[in-house]
Formats: C-alpha cells, sequence, structure tokens
C-alpha cells in the first residue's frame, strides 16, 4: 500500500525532541541545536548540569510522490533521492500512477509539493557560566523540494483554483546542501525582567554561523496549457535555472550534446564538494515565568527549570551564500504560444528529485525541451538567501507534564522551506522521570501533516533519544513512517 500527502517545511532543525513534538521547539530546545532555532534558550537548564556534548544527532523527513508503508522499502525510496538517479529505478506502473494522481493533487490544485531534508548536528557544546550561556555545534543539512504538475500524469484538462481549464506540465525543483559552524550565546536581558510581581527572566540570544555551500541547483519551468473558449489551447511558459558545482557541469554537458548517462558520470558520493561560502544569523527572545515555588528565573547559578511558562520569538537563517564554482545560469521570459498542441504522452516514472533525475524527465518525457530555447547561459557567480523563517511559541511546564505549542512562516521560498503557515502541537509526559513519552501533531494551513512520537532514556550524566514521524490515513489503514530522528548520545557534566 502507499501514502502520498501535501507538505510545506519551515522547521529550521530536526532534532528527536521537538520532532517528537510535532516539529516546534522555539520554546522547548535548550541544549546546543538551540543555535539553529532559538539561542535565548540556552540559558534555560533542563538538568541540574552546566556543561552538555552531544555527538551524532542525525534525522531525515521525506515526502515524496509515492510514500511505501513498507519500511524498508520506504528506506530505500528516500535512499535513492541522496543517490544519482538510475535509469529505470522509479518506473511505475497504472496503479502507481493512479496514486500519484489521487494522493498528491488535493482539492483544485495542479502542482503538488513534495520535499525530503536530512540533518546531522555533527557535535555540539553548550557550557553554563553565571547568568550567561555558550554554545558551539557544527552540522550538515540538505534539502530538496519539488512541484510536479499533474498534466506529467493525466493529460486532461483539470480545473485549477482560478476557475480555469488547464494541463500543467510544471516542473519545479530546488535542491541546496550545506555545513554550518554555529556560535550561540544568551543572557538575561535585565532592563526588561522584573517589570511584574512575577518571578521573570527576559532572555535574549544571538547565534552568527559560517556557511559553507555544497551542492545548489534551482530549476523552475512553468508550464501550462489552458482552453480557450473550449475552442484552442494557448501554452504559458517561462524557464528559469541556476545551479553550481557538478549539478552545473552534468548541465553543461546535457547542453554540449553528452547523453543523460554521460552527463550524470560528473556526479559522485563527495560530501565536501565545496562550492560556495556565506554567513548567517540565528536570533530569539523567551520570557520566562517560574510558577510556584520554582526559583529558576532569579536564581541563575545551575538551578534546572521545573516549573514554568515560556513565551518565545525566534528568527532564522539570517544571511546568505555566495557560490563560485562553475556557475550556471539560464533565465528564458515568459512566453505564450496560441493554438498550441497539447502533449500526448505522459511520464512512466516518479519524480524523486534524485542528482541528475530532472534533466533526464525533461529529455525522456517533455514535449520539449526548455534548456534548447534559452538563450546562452550565463557562468557569472550568484548569491542566494537562506531560508529565513520566524518562528513563535507557547510552553506550559509543571513537573513531568510540558503542553507545547508552535507556529512558523518561511519568508523565503527555497529547498528548506515554504512560505505556508505551519503550526505545531505537542506534549510530554514523564511517568517516571528517566523515561519522557512524547507525541505531538503538524498542520500545515489547517490540514494535518503528520503526527509524530517519541522517547529517550535519560540520566543525570546521560541521555539517548528517538522520535518518529507517521502520515495519518483513514482508520482503516496502517499510517506511513515519513521520518525519524536519533540523537546518539548527549553527556551532560
Amino acid at each position: 500500500m502507499l501514502s502520498g500527502y501535501t507538505l510545506g517545511l519551515a522547521q529550521p532543525v530536526l532534532t528527536p525532541l521537538n520532532m517528537a513534538l510535532g516539529g516546534g521547539g522555539s520554546t522547548y530546545i535548550t541544549d546546543f541545536n538551540a543555535n539553529f532555532y532559538n539561542p535565548a534558550n540556552l540559558l534555560i537548564l533542563d538538568k541540574d548540569r552546566t556543561f552538555t556534548v552531544g555527538l551524532g544527532v542525525s534525522g531525515v523527513y521525506a515526502d515524496q510522490l509515492i510514500n511505501h508503508k513498507s519500511i524498508t522499502t520506504q528506506f530505500d525510496h528516500i535512499k535513492e533521492h541522496f543517490e544519482i538517479y538510475r535509469p529505470g529505478s522509479l518506473n511505475i506502473e497504472d496503479t502507481q500512477r493512479q496514486h500519484i494522481i489521487d494522493n498528491n493533487y488535493p482539492g483544485r490544485s495542479t502542482l503538488s509539493s513534495n520535499r525530503v531534508r536530512s540533518d546531522i548536528t555533527l557535535a555540539g557544546v553548550k557550557w553554563h557560566r553565571n547568568d550567561r550561556s555558550y554554545a558551539i555545534a557544527l552540522r550538515s543539512r540538505t534539502s530538496s523540494s519539488y512541484k510536479v504538475g499533474l498534466g506529467w500524469y493525466d493529460p486532461e484538462f483539470k480545473t485549477n483554483g482560478e476557475g480555469q481549464d488547464i494541463v500543467d506540465r510544471s516542473l519545479i525543483y530546488r535542491r541546496q546542501s550545506m555545513y554550518e559552524i554555529s556560535f550561540g550565546y544568551s543572557e538575561s536581558f535585565d532592563f526588561l525582567t522584573g517589570l511584574t510581581s512575577r518571578l521573570d527572566n527576559f532572555i535574549i540570544g544571538i547565534a552568527p554561523k559560517v556557511i559553507i555551500g555544497t551542492e545548489y541547483e534551482n530549476a523552475e519551468w512553468n508550464n501550462e496549457y489552458r482552453s480557450v473558449n473550449n475552442t484552442s489551447v494557448e501554452r504559458l511558459e517561462s524557464f528559469y535555472y541556476s545551479a553550481t558545482g557538478e549539478q552545473a557541469k552534468a548541465t553543461e554537458r546535457y547542453l554540449n550534446g553528452n547523453t543523460i548517462r554521460q552527463s550524470n558520470q560528473v556526479f559522485s558520493e563527495d560530501p565536501f564538494d565545496i562550492n560556495g561560502v556565506g554567513a548567517g544569523l540565528d536570533i530569539g527572545v523567551t520570557y520566562l515565568v517560574s510558577l510556584g515555588n520554582d526559583l529558576s528565573a532569579i536564581r541563575r547559578d545551575g538551578q534546572p527549570t521545573r516549573r514554568s511558562l515560556r513565551l518565545s520569538f525566534a528568527m532564522t537563517d539570517i544571511g546568505l551564500v555566495s557560490y563560485f564554482t562553475d556557475d550556471l545560469s539560464i533565465s528564458t521570459p515568459s512566453d505564450t504560444t496560441q493554438n498550441a498542441i497539447l502533449p500526448s504522452t505522459t511520464a512512466n516514472e516518479s519524480f524523486n528529485g534524485s542528482k541528475g533525475q530532472y534533466l533526464h524527465f525533461i529529455d525522456m518525457f517533455g514535449e520539449s525541451d526548455p534548456f534548447s530555447m534559452s538563450p546562452t547561459p550565463d557562468d557569472n557567480t550568484f548569491s542566494t538567501l537562506l531560508p529565513m523563517a520566524i518562528h513563535g511559541g507557547a510552553l506550559l511546564e509543571i513537573n513531568r507534564l510540558k503542553l507545547m505549542a508552535d507556529v512558523s512562516v518561511g519568508l523565503t521560498n527555497n529547498a528548506f522551506n515554504s512560505t505556508k503557515l505551519i503550526s505545531s502541537f505537542g506534549m510530554e509526559l514523564r511517568p517516571f522521570s528517566f523515561l519522557p513519552l512524547r507525541g505531538g501533531v503538524r498542520f500545515e494551513a489547517q490540514r494535518p501533516d503528520f503526527i509524530s512520537a517519541g522517547t529517550a532514556l535519560e540520566s543525570e550524566r546521560f541521555d539517548i533519544s528517538i522520535a518518529a514521524m507517521f502520515k495519518p490515513n483513514s482508520l482503516s489503514e496502517q499510517p506511513s513512517l515519513t521520518g525519524g530522528v536519533v540523537s546518539a548520545l548527549r553527556i551532560h557534566f
């Protein structure tokens, strides 16, 4: 059995803590991963320790045209996304074609919305001194987003949200990968602390970071056929493409007449193919109000917070990356063709964003080649904005119970996030002090995206955490596993 859905991800970091709680975390994450979400939370302690070291926080989140119920099959399908495209590996049958049509185009949508992302926090350190906290974290993250027009799988006219009958053959694909070294700092802002009669603490945090860019590809082929008074067809088309590194080399080979297989020979499995550098900034504020006999808001000597209300606001990924290796840019202005002929062929493979598949998909199934109609490519260097987003959240903590809610929205539409509003709700319950049970749900524009669950083994000295995300189907069907996050080890001193 298969499952599909629509997703817009505006998630700055994947950890087993926040992903088990529905994906939020602007108030919850307090270790070195707070550098990437809300560095103000570095000052909040969840243990009676002032020094934390972590290794190997890794996770993957996948939303593809086809998602499999079998965990092993789903794992192999996700793995293919990060590998070099192999012709024939993604061929589909009629039942799978119908699945794509039924599960990726809700309502009157004629474009799918799919995303695959992986995060690895290679190492991190956090330490607390008096009324200040510091953190250093190193991570690698890769994300792909793609939108595939319904017309690639169904050649019939469909009425879109504007009431226009169209055959949508658009193909939009974005892929980006980078390494980050982040330096976090958090302290109490005494000017605003103590303005109320409550025991409170207004905390600010900042985390500048150095960016090393590796993979980058941005392809946007808008390609629609529109019915004109049911008598003729007009075609609206525009194309934009930019890439660097191996993606640019493969495209240049393709433009020079090489076959898809020859073009894809430039791809390697080298994760350190450095093509750009940049800088970024993550900032945040948290207002912490102690409840009951919890004095952690005014005692900043390492006392953990047990009973509190937290309100947070954060802005992540402010900055840009400049690419300088084998850069390639193509831009074709919008064009309208009157009395166009509808394409007669459909795609017989599932698009999943493997390295090199974009070229193959167009070459094999496209009614025309937007690369061949474009002017001479430019080879100038270019820069791209980081996936900037804003986040807000609240968390109520009462001893062994935590309730949280978050909202996020992306400010740039790229491989890592979209501009749709994302909301998350989660709960953590500790039947035993060493065993947290976490659960949550995420919504995109009021539509449920996934449910999640997670747990951990924790002690005063170390903890290991895990989380999984599932797509809920009908009550009679097994949910599909859509992602997982594991924290290998955190050690506290």
